[in-house]
């Protein structure tokens, strides 16, 4: 299924380099333009903008994609930056320069075995994770660097992303965009390769392996985005790492399946994951406490969890909700509303900076 129609731009809402937000005259009456593909739209133009996710109100952000410009020029790069295609056999595939390519400067380090030794590096599900560990590191460690690599079961563009174009402007803050996902400050061709990158080039202080906005879920055992997680855990581990898993927890989700630790962090770590990871939990209390020990009751022996207790969490969250330009939220709901999710990503992050 594919819907396209034809609309007016009435109103630029933002732009910058990278992206614009439209306002036209029908359908979501919202578009998304993306500047590395489309050429940018004025006032007035008439556009063709894909409605298919607006038209069966699929979360994503509530707006059409604007894929044609009419009367602009087509887009051409003179000198295109590299040779790895990304968006390969679409229309819109594009060339970037990856890091390990032939043309980059860095092409020679990929040419010998790289260990992460004993390195500790985050993994999570949910893209609303980024801004907790990024002023989460801001106060646990004000001159660390993190680097956050986006793989590609979600958002492909990382421009969608309003945390990533907020963030990108602290130097502490580095983007490498891995499978086809694109758009990144980095571009590389897989988890490997940009592990190897963030962390003997880059030097990453917290370095975060997780999706852009959009992962999907279907009621299933193993149908959704997150599964992904055991294969980056795989992969750390076998490079030498240590995978440190946020725990994704709800006590306010109204589905059974995300109540506690939910099935999208257990599943690939108990049933997919075959090297050591550390799960580090914040120290509920009472019935929560009873639910996430049941849960963690058959935890394979290779892996551990760990309670992480509330006081320094807690000033972690506050400094997170005082730092950050824009509200931080998951799935809707702030701090206020459920607190045990922030406090979760707080306790993972934790684990990495300051845990011996």
């Amino acid at each position: 299924m594919y819907i396209e129609k034809k609309v007016t731009v009435e109103e630029i809402l933002y732009e910058d380099d990278e992206i614009q937000i439209l306002k036209t005259s029908a359908e979501a009456k919202k578009a998304l333009l993306y500047l590395s593909i489309t050429p940018r739209a004025k006032i007035a133009d008439e556009v063709n903008v894909n409605v298919t996710s607006t038209a069966l109100n699929l979360g994503t952000g509530g707006m059409d994609i604007v894929t044609f410009v009419y009367g602009a020029t087509p887009k051409e790069e003179l000198f295109p930056q590299g040779h790895i295609m990304k968006a390969r056999y679409l229309p819109n595939q594009q060339t970037v320069l990856a890091v390990e390519a032939q043309e980059s400067t860095y092409h020679h380090l990929f040419k010998r075995p790289f260990s992460l030794k004993g390195k500790k590096i985050l993994i999570g599900e949910l893209h609303s994770m980024i801004p907790v560990c990024f002023w989460g590191m801001d106060f646990l460690k004000n001159d660390g660097k993190m680097v956050v690599i986006i793989s590609d079961e979600a958002s492909i563009p990382l421009t969608f992303s309003h945390h990533i174009r907020t963030l990108k402007s602290d130097d502490r803050f580095v983007t490498i965009t891995i499978g086809q996902a694109f758009g990144g400050t980095y571009e590389a061709v897989n988890l490997h390769t940009g592990l190897q990158f963030a962390t003997e080039v880059l030097k990453g202080d917290v370095i975060l392996v997780t999706l852009g906005p959009g992962v999907v879920g279907t009621n299933t055992l193993y149908g959704f985005s997150g599964i992904e997680q055991a294969n980056w855990a795989n992969t750390i581990g076998s490079l030498g790492g240590v995978p440190v898993w946020i725990p994704r927890i709800s006590e306010k989700d109204g589905r059974e399946r995300h109540l506690g630790i939910s099935h999208h962090t257990l599943t690939p770590l108990k049933r997919f994951t075959y090297v050591s990871s550390v799960l580090p939990i914040p120290a509920v209390k009472k019935a929560m406490r009873e639910r996430i020990e049941k849960q963690l009751a058959d935890l394979p022996q290779l892996h551990q969890s760990y309670w992480v207790e509330f006081e320094t969490l807690e000033k972690v969250i506050s400094h997170c909700n005082t730092s950050s330009p824009f509200p931080i939220k998951t799935m809707g709901r702030r701090y206020e509303d459920d607190p045990i999710f922030f406090l979760g990503v707080a306790a993972a992050l934790y684990w990495v900076i300051d845990h011996p």
